[in-house]
């Protein structure tokens, strides 16, 4: 009993476990071997890991070289690629892909409520307000339909990296020197994780610091500001100059209109304004804002006058304003389809909801303490609330039996029976356009170097592939045809 007291005494020890029970109860039907974890994007991203680890045994990154039928595909250059890199760490263990992303998915869960909780720490200086905005964060329905309904691994990961990217920002604002580079960290990762999700958060990121463009007058603030950004630029290099020379350089599918941004799709995924607040036992997605979290902001006008006195009032109202703009922006009543092209790249309104459900667990926390008196006591009785709120989502978890990852192994074949969405391709999109709109190449071609003179006597021996690398012996080459051969070699090595 005294030990417990102690731990009690100590709120790092206290708010640790408190965040590490709430990951955890939220990750139990990782658990279960039948969890569906191939529906919708699910079974790319396991298709991507396996390629990765594939890519990897070979000596290269970026090309999954037998998917397409050994043509080759291009995720990792396109796709941020933060996801199909660090989930392979559990692959030391001997362990599945799937469970890889399973362990995965639990350090993400786990993170993201931690830096959670730092963040709120930092701004408000409440140990209890802190837990709950960690609590609120992890248990926030959206980051559940991420996570067990759309499989949306990159997504899901993103959430780790809001709350640091705000606690850099906030940082650099109050000249913390010991710290302000942390938004160049939490900015790094989420660039490499999640590209959409990376450009709305510069655009709230932005609005703040124009909103606190006084700041910028102290000219120590504005350096850390600049060496933050250009550390950002300098660092993710690797992925984006790559990526804006494919742009420039070669068609690919994904830079087309019409492919990553669809109007008709973004317009048909508007949500109805009921959505934001409960779920009915017919709709599968969870887009509601969360029971707790929805007393916590109808708290506001009791603890705005008592916030309107803190240091951390202004960006208290900040998010409380972009929580209620960016929800409203889900709905069917906000005409997002007439917004400019680059920012329907969203492709689902209900994405912003990733933002809401950060910025209001720190709005929802804050007016929950500020308003009620909070002891460990009740922090408990919270946390079990939300553990009880949440087990009727179970209903929304899809079961399969007996799925073998090893199918997908070492890439499943296209045919003309393959559908446009594609296990271990997405839609193809990340396919040259010559190859896309060929498609019946892709699925009829062989492995074998072929000699484009059909008339000549020229004969290939000893061919070995592995990977991207190709060898063979030519014989009986006539002179006609020798540099077409040459010059075909050279492009397939």
């Amino acid at each position: 009993m005294q030990k417990i007291k102690e731990l009690l005494k100590n709120e790092k020890y206290y708010s640790v476990i408190i965040i590490l029970i709430a990951s955890i109860f939220v990750c139990l039907p990782l658990m279960s071997r039948n969890v569906d974890m191939t529906y919708d994007d699910g079974i790319q991203h396991i298709a991507r890991l396996m390629g990765t680890y594939q890519s990897l045994q070979e000596g290269q990154t970026n090309i999954m070289s037998n998917f397409c039928n050994g043509f080759g595909y291009s995720w990792n250059i396109f796709y941020s690629p933060l996801t199909a890199f660090l989930p392979l760490i559990f692959k030391i263990l001997g362990l599945t892909f799937t469970v890889c992303i399973k362990l995965f998915m639990f350090l993400v869960v786990f993170l993201s409520g931690y830096f959670m909780y730092l963040f709120t720490k930092k701004v408000t200086k409440s140990n209890n307000m802190a837990i709950i905005a960690g609590m609120l964060y992890i248990f926030a329905p959206y980051r559940l339909t991420d996570m067990y309904i759309r499989n949306a691994v990159p997504e899901l990961t993103s959430f780790v990296f809001l709350p640091l990217i705000f606690l850099g920002i906030y940082n650099i604002f109050n000249e913390e020197q010991n710290k302000k580079y942390i938004l160049a960290i939490g900015a790094i990762a989420l660039t490499l994780t999640h590209t959409v999700i990376t450009m709305y958060a510069a655009i709230i990121v932005l609005i703040y610091v124009l909103i606190n463009i006084k700041k910028l007058k102290n000219k120590n603030i504005l350096k850390v500001l600049i060496i933050n950004v250009l550390l950002i630029l300098v660092i993710t290099s690797f992925f984006w100059v790559p990526l804006l020379e494919h742009k420039l350089s070669s068609n690919y599918e994904v830079f087309k209109p019409g492919r990553m941004e669809r109007t008709e799709v973004l317009i048909s995924y508007k949500l109805d304004l009921y959505r934001l607040f409960f779920t009915k036992t017919n709709d599968y997605m969870l887009y509601n804002i969360g029971l707790i979290t929805l007393i916590g902001l109808l708290l506001t006008p009791i603890a705005l006058k008592k916030v309107k006195n803190e240091s951390y009032y202004k960006l208290y109202i900040f998010m409380l304003v972009t929580g209620i703009v960016l929800a409203i922006m889900t709905l069917k009543i906000f005409p997002f389809e007439h917004l400019p092209s680059i920012l329907k790249m969203l492709q689902f309104t209900f994405r912003l909801l990733e933002f809401t459900s950060f910025l209001f667990a720190f709005v929802a926390a804050t007016n929950i303490v500020t308003v009620c008196r909070i002891n460990v006591r009740e922090l408990i009785i919270l946390l079990v609330a939300l553990m009880t709120l949440t087990i009727p989502y179970k209903s929304h978890l899809r079961a399969l039996d007996n799925f073998d990852e090893n199918m997908l192994w070492p890439s499943v074949p296209v045919t003309q029976e393959t559908g446009r969405v594609h296990a271990g391709c997405a839609s193809f999109e990340y396919l040259p356009s010559k190859a896309f709109e060929n498609r019946k190449y892709i699925e009829t071609r062989t492995q074998n170097a072929k000699v484009m003179n059909e008339n000549s006597s020229t004969i290939i021996e000893n061919e070995i592939k592995n990977g991207t690398k190709m060898s063979f012996d030519v014989k009986y080459v006539l002179e006609e045809t020798r540099n077409r051969i040459t010059i075909h070699i050279l492009f397939r090595l």
